[in-house]
């Protein structure tokens, strides 16, 4: 940030590059980029009680595998090391282009120190979310390409949380595009390093507020309501740059004197956004404000290097053309339909689920 010390400089770079940024955005968001990006499947394990009467030392539980239907020429499959055995698997079902399969297990005592491999994994891009549910703890690790194995604990350790945690949390940032275009609108409205500071700061406190409350089961709201309104948030900011463009006398409106104040309010929702990812990832019991804490970090690491990134394109970019005032006022506009556009159409998406 100290490159950008003055109102012109950070409005300029502001206005042009982000919406190369953007094309970029609707890139990475089509069809053609998804087949190239990670997939994700998903394992959980809960302990339940054992239905067969006859098993009296044994643990069993209850999995759901969902993996993606077109795995390449390596289907994946779930071994578990000696002492696991499965009681009961169901055939997979073909449901939203994944393959879901249930199935119980048994094992003496329980999960803790037994293996489990991934088959395949490593010939794939496939990425694994693990929830386990133990009696005694619930907590959630990923298995890539480069780790198919995992060997469970009664309890994860204080240093496995923090590191899983702060990895989940980069990783739902940068995955998040709804809220990525929330703070490039932010970065647009911003005129001065000041605003930009105090406006990035309000966003980060409000929706770690919301995150924290709403994990915590302290305040509740329904999540497609909560996703509908993110998008219609960045409509909001997208139509207030518009508007901003057309004006002689720029940032009259409350908008861009306060950025802050729109900043903090919508931040709120978004916190129930993040907490949405976090409910469903879960988290350990014996160290669940641990988890909570650094996953909040995660995403403000990841928040950070998005935007020290979009910086560093523009400035890059700015240094290189030389674009004349009308032309940015041109840009800017461009920019704001762009991301108002794809806000609108996340909007409709949602609202049509409720």
């Amino acid at each position: 940030m100290m490159f950008f010390s003055d109102k012109k400089t950070i409005k300029g770079i502001s206005r042009f590059g982000i919406f190369l940024f953007i094309l970029l955005l609707v890139v990475i968001n089509s069809n053609v980029a998804k087949a190239n990006k990670i997939q994700l499947a998903y394992l959980q394990i809960e302990a339940v009680t054992c239905s067969d009467t006859t098993i009296v030392s044994n643990s069993c539980y209850q999995g759901m595998w969902k993996q993606p239907a077109a795995t390449g020429n390596a289907p994946l499959s779930l071994q578990f090391s000696q002492g696991v055995k499965f009681s009961k698997k169901a055939a997979p079902a073909l449901l939203n282009g994944a393959n879901i399969q249930s199935f119980t297990l048994i094992t003496s005592q329980s999960l803790a120190d037994k293996t489990l491999t991934i088959f395949n994994l490593e010939k794939t891009d496939v990425e694994v979310m693990l929830n386990y549910k133990s009696i005694d703890n619930d907590y959630s690790v990923r298995l890539t390409p480069a780790r198919p194995s995992y060997t469970f604990v009664a309890s994860p350790s204080s240093w496995q949380t923090i590191q899983s945690y702060v990895v989940f949390g980069i990783e739902h940032i940068l995955a998040g595009y709804d809220h990525l275009l929330f703070v490039l609108c932010l970065l647009l409205i911003a005129s001065t390093v000041k605003k930009l500071l105090w406006a990035i700061t309000g966003f980060t406190l409000a929706h770690s507020i919301t995150l924290v409350l709403s994990t915590l089961n302290l305040v509740q709201l329904p999540i497609l309501v909560v996703e509908a309104v993110i998008a219609l948030s960045i409509v909001f900011l997208a139509t207030e740059i518009v508007k901003n463009t057309v004006k002689k006398t720029p940032e009259e409106s409350l908008t861009y004197r306060y950025p802050v104040a729109v900043s903090s309010s919508f931040g709120l929702l978004h916190g129930f956004g993040f907490a949405s990812v976090l409910l469903e990832l879960g988290l350990p019991k014996n160290d669940q404000f641990l988890a909570l804490a650094f996953f909040n970090v995660g995403v403000e690491i990841g928040q950070l290097l998005f935007i020290a990134s979009v910086i560093l394109v523009i400035f890059s970019v700015k240094r290189l053309t030389d674009i004349s005032k009308a032309g940015m006022k041109k840009v800017e506009k461009i920019n704001a339909y762009l991301i108002g556009s794809i806000a609108s159409m996340w909007l409709i998406e949602r609202v049509m689920l409720f």
